[in-house]
């Protein structure tokens, strides 16, 4: 399989790499690079092209500023998403064998306020460090109601559990708050410990949860901060089976069954809320951050997270 890699003089020397996977992402790539070089932690980005027919690999080649871009440009890789990020990590070693975090995130996402940094406060703790999702509220917006209603409440649950879980098992790599997700989409790793557990497998997808899993079976420290976020698209017709794109366009197509797990999900959280409230009636555990546990709709909330976002600034636009 033919692979050219381009990257500018002086790629990697921040010793921070962010790799992102991308297929046929022209229209979106430009706001995630944009939103990646408004963090000043970021500095040197690697885009792998998997496969595409579009102009993803000539809009990375053509930069951002405030970013180094290298851009690894692959045939299609039978491996899906998980080769993808496999391959850009090899891509970026070669250059920069001395990088100390190795990051990744998706080619429709955009990172969230002090990614960079809440990656490397954590890291200073752990092995490896997992962000959360929000999904994009203009394109929330415009799923059906029960899709949102479900996603909501079963967010709103991992929240629980992941904060009954620190209040009976407090870490200091992991203090609360904490959520309970391991996206692929806002991910990052010491680079011993990516090695150490093997790197990403060239699988279609799950690639990002079972590395995370490897790492903690193997007794590494994995951080999960509230506050370390993406803002992820809510397409229907995604780039990797079995994704979140899949995911969605499944439940949308299945409201009986989203109907009996909002049910459970009611009764879960009403659960996880007592035993939450019964440990923290204790007084030396009444100063740990709590988690807000309003369900709060992002479509409902999309002007405050639309100010958030970055203007694009990359120096080419897509079609």
């Amino acid at each position: 399989m033919t692979r050219n890699l381009h990257a500018p003089a002086g790629w990697g020397a921040s010793g921070f790499i962010v790799a992102i996977p991308a297929r046929n992402e022209a229209s979106r790539l430009p706001a995630t690079l944009s939103s990646l070089a408004a963090d000043p932690m970021v500095e040197d980005v690697i885009v792998i092209a998997n496969g595409c027919l579009d102009a993803t690999a000539t809009i990375a080649r053509g930069g951002c500023h405030g970013l180094r871009v290298a851009v690894l440009d692959c045939g299609t890789l039978a491996g899906g998403v998980g080769a993808a990020r496999r391959a850009g990590i090899e891509a970026a070693l070669d250059i920069a064998p001395h990088a100390a975090i190795l990051a990744t995130t998706d080619a429709d996402c955009r990172v969230g306020p002090d990614w960079g940094g809440r990656i490397v406060a954590a890291l200073a703790r752990a092995d490896a460090v997992c962000g959360r999702v929000i999904p994009d509220p203009d394109e929330f917006a415009r799923l059906p109601a029960i899709v949102r209603r479900h996603g909501l409440l079963e967010d709103h649950v991992a929240d629980l559990a992941a904060e009954l879980e620190g209040l009976r098992s407090p870490a200091v790599h992991d203090p609360l708050p904490r959520h309970g997700q391991s996206p692929g989409a806002t991910l990052a790793f010491r680079t011993d410990a990516y090695v150490a557990a093997g790197g990403f497998e060239a699988i279609p997808c799950h690639e990002d949860r079972r590395i995370v899993a490897r790492i903690e079976a193997a007794g590494g420290r994995v951080a999960r901060p509230h506050g370390l976020t993406v803002l992820a698209s809510c397409r229907l017709v995604g780039r990797a089976p079995g994704g979140m794109a899949d995911t969605i366009a499944d439940r949308a197509r299945n409201g009986a069954v989203l109907r009996a797990e909002i049910d459970r999900f009611k009764t879960l959280a009403t659960d996880l809320q007592e035993a939450i409230s019964a440990i923290r009636q204790v007084p030396a555990l009444k100063a740990q951050s709590p988690i807000n546990h309003t369900v709060v709709d992002p479509a409902q909330a999309g002007a405050s997270a639309r100010n958030r976002a970055v203007p694009g600034r990359v120096s080419r636009q897509g079609p």
